[in-house]
């Protein structure tokens, strides 16, 4: 069996995690006040639903990826200690609290769910603040070239 997720998943999870990061900053809104829904093609990056509805999909896909990827190591049997290498733990819990954390902030807007203020504010900065650790240490692990796997 071939250990190494097909390149048409790798692809997937690459374009899905720069999406949600875009589209995620364009949720503050930053890229309509800084001139970045100016440039052409990007003019939807200023319109909050649409980014917000693409921010969604985005990390809909991150989830199904995770999900399948979680779901083949238990039945292939290959979650063992040390499977993983210390930058692909890291990444990987970040990456799976910013998934439980996007999913209380869908969960928030549906009809008849109310959280209080401050329970809003901590999903809110929790989410934010997950997402830039997550997005630094892809960076570094990029950077450095430090794989998700150890490979054997």
């Amino acid at each position: 069996m071939n250990a190494k997720p097909n390149s048409l998943l790798k692809s997937i999870y690459g374009l899905a995690a720069v999406v949600v990061l875009f589209t995620g900053f364009g949720n503050m809104p930053l890229w309509g006040r800084y001139y970045v829904a100016d440039i052409p093609g990007l003019g939807w990056s200023g319109d909050f639903i649409v980014n917000v509805n693409i921010h969604i999909i985005a990390g809909s896909m991150l989830l199904g990826l995770g999900v399948y990827f979680l779901t083949e190591s238990l039945v292939k049997g290959s979650c063992r200690a040390g499977r993983l290498t210390l930058s692909g733990k890291i990444r990987g819990g970040l990456l799976g609290l910013a998934l439980m954390t996007g999913i209380l902030m869908v969960v928030k807007n549906l009809p008849g769910i109310h959280f209080s203020l401050v329970t809003l504010m901590v999903f809110n900065f929790t989410h934010m603040g997950v997402a830039v650790l997550f997005m630094l240490a892809a960076l570094v692990a990029l950077i450095f070239k430090q794989p998700w796997r150890r490979t054997r």
